[in-house]
């Protein structure tokens, strides 16, 4: 079943619920939407000072995980749309690029344009008050994780 996920609960992605999930960005934190298990999923967080989004999938495995920008709330719509009803364009109109992952850590290395990484100047909305950390300290948390 594909879900929107909404901390700990879920809805059925109908546009509706995306829409309105997607304009509460980023007050509600991030969108999960999520089809059959937690291993293809699209993870969405609002880029702040701009209409833009920050996209990660997944598709069932790290090695298959990409990230890219929706530029308009519209374009995020489509895609999450599509995405829920399994249309196999949804990923079109967007630039893709490849989140590679520490095999040791399960960390991502994330690119200096990621807009998570702490040299690409942009911030994440809704986390601005999280305390900036730079990629190594980032990196070396994942030392004192247990998995």
């Amino acid at each position: 079943m594909t879900s929107i996920i909404l901390g700990r609960g879920a809805v059925k992605p109908t546009r509706e619920a995306i829409e309105w999930v997607a304009g509460g960005l980023p007050y509600i934190g991030s969108l999960i939407v999520e089809l059959d298990d937690d291993s293809w999923y699209v993870q969405v967080v609002k880029i702040a000072g701009a209409d833009h989004y920050l996209m990660e999938h997944r598709a069932s495995d790290a090695g298959r995980h990409v990230w890219a920008i929706a530029r308009s709330r519209d374009d995020l719509v489509r895609a999450l749309m599509g995405f829920a009803e399994r249309d196999e364009t949804w990923i079109t109109g967007f630039s893709w690029e490849v989140l590679e992952f520490d095999e040791n850590t399960g960390c991502a290395y994330l690119p200096s344009h990621h807009p998570m990484s702490s040299r690409s100047g942009l911030t994440i909305e809704g986390f601005e008050g999280l305390p900036v950390l730079s990629d190594e300290e980032h990196e070396g948390f994942a030392d004192d994780w247990d998995y």
